[in-house]
């Protein structure tokens, strides 16, 4: 990063080789996302407040390690890896619980530290998970963030359990789409709402029951409600949008879990106090995902034959492109930028 700002901050410039703790794996980049977290870092906002012009973005590279510390155990040189993104003290009170999500220390690679927005990466080997067979890095990168964060939401901030109604919002983003297979993963019944027709069918085909485009539907929780007359047990809320969350107020059932991770489409809303202690409703917020998430979210991944969809796969030369996809709203998935050779 040059400076402050959009993508223009970004130049592509020879750098030292990252240092390698003896607790550290380095990681040579193949492929990592563009997010809109990255943007936020590049403006300084959020949790990169603070940051500093010469900082690498980058929260979520998959690669292979080309060197490892002193005192790591069970990964070498050679395997091919996915970063968690978050770096955690395991120490805090929150981290010893199993919260680790909540660390008072926590940190972000490609935020508080050196990102994969570049050749090589160097982070805590715990922070290092091995891909399984078959699992190709483009495919990783894209479940890094987005996977953990959904499962987190859905178990351990929503409860689910087999036969919720799981209402998803912004259903074809990259948590969105997460949270509909993985609710389905978990015995749910899925319903989705996204911003276009195009993207409601692709919430449908990745196994949720019904699908609403709020873009012609604005008001749809009458939909919800004639398929599923109790109203909705859990809502995965991926986009902060004021418009969106008065329907999910009017969809929501009793005793409901209202679990918000995302602010991007506005992240002000007007909360009507009257309807939630009327309805018993749980707010809950949502950010990270814990080591356990992380390696749960893995799992399902693998064996249950999920699918993380790519919007775009772009060269990292080109990266000024990739991030014109990120604001593409005809493409969903995630946004890769591959320094594999098979880039298209």
């Amino acid at each position: 990063m040059s400076g402050l700002g959009g993508p223009e901050v970004l130049e592509v410039v020879d750098v030292a080789e990252p240092t390698v703790g003896a607790s550290e794996v380095l990681v040579r980049v193949e492929t990592v996302g563009v997010n809109r977290l990255d943007l936020a870092t590049m403006r300084g906002e959020g949790l990169a407040h603070g940051v500093q012009p010469g900082h690498i973005p980058g929260i979520d590279p998959a690669g292979t390690i080309v060197w490892t510390g002193a005192d790591v155990e069970g990964l070498a040189v050679g395997d091919r890896v996915v970063v968690r993104p978050v770096v955690t003290c395991e120490t805090c009170p929150w981290c010893v619980d199993g919260f680790d999500d909540s660390c008072d220390s926590l940190a972000f690679v490609g935020i508080h530290r050196p990102g994969g927005f570049a050749e090589f990466v160097a982070v805590p080997a715990r922070n290092a998970f091995a891909l399984p067979d078959g699992v190709g890095f483009a495919e990783a990168t894209a479940f890094a963030h987005s996977f953990p964060v959904a499962l987190q939401m859905l178990r351990e901030r929503g409860g689910i359990v087999p036969g919720d109604v799981v209402l998803v919002t912004g259903s074809s983003g990259a948590v969105g789409s997460a949270a509909v297979q993985l609710a389905r993963h978990a015995g749910g019944r899925v319903v989705a709402a996204a911003g276009s027709a195009a993207r409601a069918r692709r919430a449908l085909d990745l196994g949720a029951e019904l699908a609403v485009d709020y873009g012609a539907s604005p008001d749809f929780a009458g939909q919800l409600l004639d398929l599923v007359p109790d109203g909705i047990d859990i809502c995965i809320e991926t986009t902060g949008s004021p418009i969106l969350w008065r329907q999910v107020e009017a969809a929501m059932g009793k005793r409901g879990r209202l679990v918000v991770c995302g602010g991007h489409a506005g992240g002000r809303v007007e909360l009507d106090l009257f309807w939630l202690f009327r309805s018993r409703v749980a707010v809950i917020g949502s950010a990270a995902a814990s080591a356990l998430a992380f390696t749960d979210a893995l799992a399902a991944f693998v064996d249950g034959g999920l699918t993380a969809p790519i919007g775009a796969r772009v060269r990292f030369e080109d990266h000024p492109r990739a991030f014109g996809c990120l604001e593409d709203r005809e493409l969903a998935g995630k946004i890769i930028l591959d320094f594999e050779e098979s880039a298209a």
